[in-house]
Formats: C-alpha cells, structure tokens, sequence
C-alpha cells in the first residue's frame, strides 16, 4: 500500500511543460505588445512646432521677422519652418561670438565652421579677438526653402539650437531643448496655462530665514541699469547681459539645501512680450529649466521667484526684448496733396462785323452810254447826235446848235473842232520833246566838265 502511495505521489509532482506553438504564441504576443507600447510612448513624448517666416522678413528694416522665435522644446520635437516670404531662405545652426558687437553689421556679416577663427589684420583688434559673426556647429543644415513651401528637421540632442539664414542672418530662432520630457510641473515648459502644476509653497519654516535685499548693476550696449532682488540662502556675487539670446545672468552661491531669488523687473529695462501680450520667461538653471513662479504683475514691473537648489552656480533669465533698445518706429505722415483748381477760362465770343456792302446806283452812267455787267457802254439804241432818255431818243444837247443842219451836204465826220485839238496835240509833243532833249543836254555838259576838271 505504501508503495502504491508513493509511486501516485511521485506522479503527481511530474510537470508538464507546454509544447513548441503554445510559446510562439506567447513569443508574438510580448514582440506585438511591446511594438505598441513604443509607439504609444513615442506618440506621448513626440512634439510638433511651427515657425512661420513672415512676409518681406528678407528686409532687414522690418521688426518682425520669424512669428515664434524664442521657445523651449525637447529632443525628438520636429520643428516645420514655413517660407511665407517672398524670396527663398536656408537655415544652419551654430552658435554667436559673444565677443562681437550686440549690434552686427549684417553688411559684413562673416559665417564660419565651428572652432574657426579668423584673427584680424589690424592692430586695432587684441589677440583674442575673432571676427567671426557666427559659427556653423553643423547640427542643422536645411535645404533652400522656395516661397510658399517649408521644411521639417527634428532636434536630436538637448542644449540651446542658434538657427540662422545665413543669407538673411537677422533672420534668427533660438530653441531651448531640455533633456526632461516631465516639464509639465515646470511654469515656463510650454504647456498650456490649464495644464501647469501650481508649485506648493512649504509654509512652515523650521528655521528663521534671513532675507537679503540688494541691487546690482549692469551694463546693456554700454548702459548702466540698476536690478533690485532679495534672496534667501543664496548670495548673488555678479550679473551680467546677453543681448543675443535677450537675457540676464545671475551668478549665485547657494549656501542652503534651497536658496529662494526674487527680482523685480522694470518693463521699460527688461521684460518678456510676444504679440503684444505678456509671455512667461524662460530661466535656466547651469543650463536646465528650472522652476519659478510669478508672484506680482503690474503695468511697470513684473516680480519673478525663482527656486534654486545648492549647488547651482547660474541662472539665466531669458526674456524677449530690452526695452530701452526697442527700434522706434519712425511715423511717416502722408503728405497732403492739395488738388490744384483748374480756372476754366471765359472764350469771348468775337463780334463779327458784318460789312456794309454799297450798292453801286446802276443809273449813274454818262449820256449816251448805258450799263451793262456794271460796266457803261456806248448806247447803240439812238442814232447819232441823239441819246435815250426815259426811254425815248432825244436830241443830243451838247451838240452845237449854232451849227446849222443842212440835211443835203452830207456830214464829214472830221469837223474844225476835230482839227484842233489835233494840232494842240502836236504843239504839246514838240514842246515835250524839246524840253526833255535841253534836259539831257545840260545833264550831258556837266558830266563832260566834271570829267575834264579830274582830267
């Protein structure tokens, strides 16, 4: 019996091991769950943003050049640049020589690889100088992108990205990328105002908290400005300015486990706008986003409270604009064209003088004669010696009438009277005739006595 007992005991404990399809099917199932749950990661953490290039951006003399030029991101974000400008652009990432003018002379804007360093000829420059504006890191290298495209690059490493045009080099965007996918307890991570986590304020203090109140200067473009702060566990030994990533940075010693920095920011020094609006700054903490909050806003001044863990040697406050350096817009005033008045001139009507045309009398032609086409002609109609008169031929009055008419001698028609005046004619001409010749005479004497007196 105990044997039997033993050997159904020992049958009991043997395993039994599934066979060859059970574990593939097991296999396909971890291999298709865990492709899932990558792509659902990746979709969580994988961020989209777009930068717009604005119209006529290539014009330096325009303020805004790029819509979102200054924002935090993440490693694996895919940024779209799209060219809404009317000539093509390309972007490079690089980094800016600090050492340079805040104020570049885009005239002479010089692009160099990363490390390279172009010395200066001049005397007037020192040994350390560079006269590099802007040195390519290769991270980023865009196609050119035509009027109305864009084009997409994904951000691989975490750091800050200084993206240019190197044609258009004032054409810039400066990404921050945090290697902390978690930024949602961050107040300037980039969500979205409903989404941020209140930062909880430990009321209870074990310990009494010394508070220092103090103001440090700078200088912004070789202006002095005066920053007032007060701290708590921390001690803030120097501040300086970057005009290129529009920023302050503080240098602190924190001497507690959590230092505590409130500054106060003049609006017209320092502050942060972006469509007119307020905007969050962004503050790095030795180059890490870090935590802060704004605790009073006013239409002068914005007060920021920033949390500073021991150990942090740096905090950059990073706005967008030094006021005092906004371009002032210059108001152009269209000029008034007054519309001259055109005077229609008054045409006089000339008066034209209608002539009085006389009327020549048709009855004014001599006896004897008649008119005809206004021209008098002898009368044919009467005989001789006779004229018409009220239509009737009438003798002629001026006809001699001592003269007797003897009807039977016939009448010649040379008469004395004809005679007459016949030989005046004749004694006229010879008269003439020698008149004329003693004339030429004389004028003939006296050129030969001129001649002989030359003689």
């Amino acid at each position: 019996m105990l044997e039997k007992q033993k050997i159904n005991g020992s049958k009991s404990e043997i395993l039994h091991f599934p066979n060859v399809s059970t574990l593939m099917k097991i296999s396909l199932g971890l291999i298709l769950f865990t492709m899932i749950s990558t792509v659902l990661v990746y979709a969580q953490t994988s961020e989209i943003s777009t930068v717009q290039i604005s119209q006529n951006a290539y014009d330096v003399k325009n303020s805004n050049f790029v819509d979102n030029s200054l924002f935090s991101s993440s490693p694996g974000t895919t940024i779209t640049v799209v060219n809404n400008d009317v000539v093509s652009h390309s972007f490079v990432s690089g980094v800016s020589n600090d050492s340079k003018n805040s104020s570049p002379n885009y005239d002479q804007f010089l692009l160099c690889e990363l490390n390279e360093k172009v010395s200066p000829t001049s005397n007037n420059y020192g040994i350390d100088d560079n006269l590099c504006d802007f040195n390519k890191d290769d991270r980023i290298i865009t196609d050119i992108i035509p009027p109305g495209e864009s084009i997409s690059f994904t951000l691989v490493d975490p750091g800050t990205y200084r993206i240019i045009d190197p044609d258009y080099p004032w054409i810039e965007i400066v990404i921050y990328s945090f290697p902390n996918s978690d930024t949602s307890n961050n107040v300037n991570s980039g969500f979205l105002e409903n989404e941020r986590t209140p930062q909880q304020i430990d009321t209870s203090e074990s310990k009494p908290l010394v508070v220092n109140v103090d103001t440090l200067s700078v200088t912004v473009d070789g202006m002095p400005f005066d920053v007032n702060y007060s701290s708590t566990g921390l001690t803030v030994y120097e501040l300086e300015s970057d005009t290129d990533s529009m920023s302050l940075i503080f240098y602190v010693d924190v001497n507690d486990s959590t230092g505590k920095l409130n500054v106060t920011f003049d609006r017209s020094f320092f502050d942060s706008i972006y469509d007119g609006v307020d905007d969050q700054f962004f503050i790095l903490s030795d180059g890490d986003e870090t935590i802060f909050r704004e605790i009073e806003t006013t239409s002068d001044f914005r007060t920021l409270s920033i949390d500073v863990s021991l150990g942090t040697e740096e905090l950059e406050i990073i706005g967008s604009e030094f006021g005092f350096s906004k371009e002032i817009v210059p108001v152009i005033e269209t000029p008034v064209i007054e519309t001259p008045v055109i005077e229609t001139p008054v045409i006089e009507t000339p008066v034209i003088e209608t002539p009085v045309i006389e009327t020549i009398p048709t009855n004014e032609c001599g006896p004897g004669t008649v008119l005809e086409n206004n021209v008098c002609v002898i009368d044919q109609r009467c005989g001789p010696g006779t004229v018409l008169e009220n239509n009737v031929c009438v003798l002629n009055s001026s006809t001699n009438p001592s003269t007797p008419t003897n009807p039977s001698t016939p009448t010649n028609p040379s008469t004395p009277t004809t005679s007459t005046s016949s030989n005046k004619e004749m004694i006229i001409s010879f008269s003439l005739a020698f008149a004329i010749a003693g004339v030429i005479g004389i004028i003939l004497a006296l050129i030969a006595k001129a001649h002989k007196k030359k003689n």
